[in-house]
């Protein structure tokens, strides 16, 4: 997350994806990281179990999140 804020505080557009477990935690840190608007993607928790083919639907739920912080940034 802090990464992701950074990159947006220099110009660069970002775009940071989490999983529903560690939302909480990612609304904390953008308001350590100086941007509690900050928005982000969220997936469905668990990714570190997941089969190739598991991952794929993940990302695939990510994917349209992910293009609307990029294209849509206020």
């Amino acid at each position: 997350m802090l990464d992701g804020i950074e990159l947006e505080k220099m110009g660069i557009p970002a775009a940071v994806i989490f999983t529903e477990e560690f939302v909480p935690t990612a609304r904390a840190m953008a308001e350590i990281g100086g941007i509690p608007s900050y928005n982000f993607a969220v997936v469905p928790h668990p990714i570190g179990s997941l089969t190739q083919e598991d991952l794929m639907e993940r990302a695939k739920l990510a994917a349209p999140q992910v293009m609307e912080l990029l294209l849509n940034r206020k």
